[in-house]
């Protein structure tokens, strides 16, 4: 039975319908024309006698369905944890080709939004934009009172385009999970949710322009970091108005040609900029590639578009810190317990030979000096791993991944010999330092002890939860044989971190009361009392949960 849709989505799921079966999905196709989501006249399958591979055939069919395939394959091509290496290096050449909207669109879509003229607006705006993208175009202007901007200036019906084509990827989502893909560790429908919300963020100019004003809050005090100033009286969700960065390309003959700039220095602060977005603010800018970051003429570093950012919370920077740790130091169990700490690991997954890739990963680069390292190869190598694996890592993790692919291709332009490798492991002795301050040590002990209390607070009512769902027969253990052993060695250990939990969560209140009390000497301005339960905590915290991992 033919589904009731307005005409403009039908034709929509007939165009894309065609684009598969040309370009050999025919499979999704005929799934499409079966289930009813096209009508069976409108739409021929046949056979096609060859093609190139996957990828190939992906690519051009995301550059034949505009826009929103185009954003989708681009994303995903950063995906190598789900995605084999041949569908990706064919992704990784997608870019916007898209036909340039007119003036006359740009200035209905500009004064429709922002109710007022473009003339009563700026002394002087360029007709022809800069910039042409799937979602927008941007153009130069000069305000009325002389100061030079871009307006960046939305696609019309872009969004409702990208809404209808949303529900058509879904559904493809959906055919192909239940095709294909039942027991994988993922699903294409939760990577389609995914894309939802990163598509819908981008469609937003606030929030890319709260995104700015967040990097310039972080850097404020910095001198190599300059961020442009957003006008929000000339922005809103379709239309943003940002101050023109006056210089060059960071990667441009009039930089790299440049004798009086040292470019070395230049690789070096742009690394430690962008280390420090992540391990200090948690806020980093996801696309970092040569054409998004500029020179200006004081010798300062200058970020543009803010549309694609990444967040990390606490214990994501944890993750990251503690997963660079460890690599750094060839842990290779201690790697396989942070991945399996993030959830990245299925019960699918066959640990032992994913710990054996991991081993063989780490002996590849054992005794190659760091200076050597190219990070954006061991990073694709590393993520490989993921995919054989099926590990699926968070997508910000990912979005960081590869923001570090590109900014070393980005300093290795600016410096050929520079090395992202040693700056990093410079960067991190000083995370480490500051992560083991006693003033820093103290507020994770806090932290820590509020944790426990509130899990323990909570417990009963888990294991109620886990009794209930065990007795409705809705509870469900995978488990293999071959680790059995390793999983009973499992319990034993997180049965004894628990009560090794609960005991420092009794030390570490005593030590806080005594702490809030002021009690007998100090240093700086904690009780000397304090600084030595916190100490003996420390180091039994440390002995009986970190070293027995």
């Amino acid at each position: 039975m033919i589904i009731n849709r307005k005409y403009g989505t039908l034709r929509r799921y007939k165009k894309i319908g065609e684009v598969l079966v040309k370009y050999g999905f025919t499979f999704l196709a005929d799934s499409m024309r079966k289930k009813g989501y096209i009508p069976k006249r409108v739409l021929k399958v046949r056979k096609n006698p060859s093609y190139d591979n996957w990828g190939v055939r992906i690519r051009k069919a995301c550059e034949e369905l505009g826009p929103t395939f185009v954003k989708l394959g681009q994303i995903m091509g950063t995906r190598r944890d789900i995605l084999s290496a041949e569908i990706i290096e064919e992704l990784e050449k997608l870019q916007d080709q898209v036909e340039e909207f007119s003036f006359d669109e740009a200035r209905e879509v500009f004064e429709r939004n922002s109710k007022q003229s473009i003339e009563g607006t700026f002394h002087s705006f360029n007709e022809k934009p800069i910039a042409s993208g799937s979602i927008g175009q941007v153009y130069e202007a000069v305000l009325t009172s002389g100061e030079e901007v871009v307006v960046k200036i939305q696609r019309p019906k872009i969004e409702s385009l990208i809404k209808d084509d949303l529900e058509i990827l879904n559904t493809l989502a959906k055919i192909t999970d239940e095709h294909f893909y039942k027991n994988k560790a993922y699903s294409f429908q939760d990577i389609v949710e995914e894309f939802r919300f990163r598509i819908q963020r981008e469609l937003d100019y606030t929030l890319e322009g709260k995104n700015a004003e967040r990097f310039g809050n972080n850097f404020e005090q910095n001198n190599e970091l300059y961020i442009p100033k957003i006008y929000w009286e000339l922005s809103n969700k379709r239309v943003l108005t940002m101050e023109k960065i006056k210089g060059h390309k960071l990667i441009h003959k009039v930089t790299l040609e440049n004798p009086k700039l040292d470019h070395h220095q230049l690789a070096l602060d742009n690394t430690n900029l962008f280390l420090e977005q992540v391990f200090i603010y948690g806020l980093f800018h996801g696309d970092p590639h040569p054409g998004n970051i500029f020179i200006t003429p004081e010798g300062k570093i200058a970020y543009i578009d803010f549309g694609v950012v990444g967040f990390l919370d606490k214990d994501s920077i944890n993750f990251i810190t503690n997963l660079f740790i460890a690599v750094g130091k060839k842990d290779v169990d201690r790697i396989f317990n942070i991945i399996r700490e993030i959830d990245a690991i299925s019960y699918e997954t066959n640990t032992r030979r994913l710990k054996e890739d991991i081993s063989f990963f780490i002996t590849e680069y054992y005794d190659k000096p760091l200076k050597e390292l190219k990070l954006g190869t061991a990073l694709r190598q590393f993520m490989d791993i993921a995919y054989n694996n099926g590990v699926k890592f968070p997508s910000q993790y990912i979005l960081l991944l590869k923001a570090l692919i590109s900014l070393e291709s980005t300093v290795n332009q600016l410096s050929p010999r520079f090395s992202i490798a040693m700056v990093i492991k410079d960067f991190m002795k000083e995370i480490y330092k500051r992560k083991y301050h006693p003033e820093n040590l103290t507020k994770e002990y806090l932290s820590y002890s509020q944790d426990v209390l509130f899990s323990l607070k909570y417990m009963p009512r888990q294991v109620k939860s886990i009794l209930q769902k065990m007795e409705d027969e809705k509870f469900t253990v995978h488990v293999r044989d071959e680790e059995s052993k390793e999983i009973s060695r499992e319990i034993l250990k997180q049965t004894k971190k628990t009560g090794n939990s609960i005991i420092v969560a009794s030390l570490i209140i005593a030590a806080t009361m005594i702490l809030i009390a002021d009690y007998g000497r100090t240093l700086f301005s904690v009780p000397l009392l304090s600084w030595l339960g916190f100490l003996l905590i420390g180091l039994y915290v440390f002995k009986q949960i970190f070293m027995n991992d």
